[in-house]
C-alpha cells in the first residue's frame, strides 16, 4: 500500500500562526504618508486579534510592535 502525503508540519518549521491568538493570517497595514496618500507600511496586522507586528517573526512569536488600546479599560 502506498503512503499518502501528509499535511503536518515538521518539527523544524516555525508555526505559521499568531503567537497571541493563533490566527493563521495577517495583512499589511495601510496608512497615509506625509502627502496624505494611502500606502502600505512595513507593519503587519493579525486578522484575528488585530495586534500590529514589525515582521512575520514577531507575529509568530506574539511580540507586538505596540500594545493595542483596550476599549474596555478606563
Amino acid at each position: 500500500m502506498g503512503k499518502s502525503p501528509q499535511m503536518h508540519s515538521t518539527s523544524s518549521s516555525l508555526p505559521s500562526r499568531c503567537g497571541i491568538c493563533g490566527a493563521t493570517s495577517y495583512h499589511r497595514v495601510v496608512a497615509r504618508d506625509g502627502g496624505g496618500v494611502m500606502r502600505y507600511t512595513e507593519r503587519l496586522q493579525c486578522t484575528g486579534c488585530s495586534h500590529e507586528f514589525a515582521d512575520v517573526k514577531a507575529w509568530r512569536e506574539g511580540a507586538c510592535a505596540e500594545p493595542r488600546a483596550n476599549a474596555q479599560s478606563a
